[in-house]
């Protein structure tokens, strides 16, 4: 079992999933009586969350968090407002299609493409509107001010990422001095995995195996634990 195999089956939560700088093709339009000061930028923090039958989104603005979850009913009814059935080259009966293509869509590389497009909406003080459409897909996102999730995901995020670049500087000098022992150090992995993972939940904090984890246990020849399933394996089986 490799680690790209051990790690395809830790799922993540909307906690876990990155947030992303996403481009508008237009600036941010706000509503007539709003006291903040002019959004200048073309760009918005947006932290996108996919499951096989829902999505989770919520975009950071101004110092607050914008919000929306959304399920298979809400999706569908949201793609027959806004889509022409007759001019339209999806089904919208099969929901997988239109949530790839939804992710592929807030991705960097969907941003990048040409008929691609994102408007931003301040309705008001509570409520932001994310219209995004591709060629005849069209798509809308109505976003609830949350506040909390500001600090408890956006403020979260950065302190997760100081950690991180804490533990890859501690990491890689134990992996100096232990070189000649670990002659298999993949780099490449080494640069594209999290070191730290925690799934919280239900409140509770389980640490999944990392990187960090997994080659230390190699170092050392120790057994490994795989923290989804409870079970057990010795290294001679990798």
């Amino acid at each position: 079992m490799s680690f790209e195999d051990f790690a395809s089956t830790c799922t993540r939560t909307f906690s876990q999933t990155p947030i992303r700088l996403i481009r508008m093709s237009s600036s941010l339009t706000a509503y007539a009586d709003s006291i903040d000061q002019p959004y200048r930028h073309l760009v918005l923090l947006c932290q996108p969350h996919f499951t096989s039958t829902s999505m989770s989104i919520a975009f950071y603005l101004n110092g607050t968090a914008y919000f929306e979850y959304l399920n298979e009913d809400k999706i569908r009814q949201r793609l027959q407002l806004l889509n022409n059935p007759r001019k339209t080259s999806f089904h919208r009966d099969d929901l997988q299609v239109i949530l790839t293509r939804l992710k592929t869509m807030l991705s960097n590389e969907g941003m990048k493409q040409d008929d691609n497009e994102l408007h931003a909406k301040l309705v008001s003080s509570r409520l932001l509107s994310i219209e995004i459409h591709q060629g005849d897909f069209k798509f809308k996102f109505r976003c609830d001010e949350r506040p909390k999730l500001f600090e408890q995901h956006y403020v979260r995020q950065l302190l997760i990422q100081v950690k991180e670049l804490s533990d890859r500087q501690t990491y890689l000098c134990e992996l100096l001095e232990h070189k000649d022992e670990l002659p298999q150090f993949n780099a490449k992995l080494f640069l594209n995995t999290p070191m730290t993972l925690v799934d919280d939940q239900e409140g509770k904090q389980k640490k999944r195996m990392t990187l960090a984890d997994f080659q230390y246990r190699q170092l050392k020849k120790l057994p490994i634990r795989d923290l989804n399933n409870g079970s057990e394996y010795l290294w001679d089986k990798f």
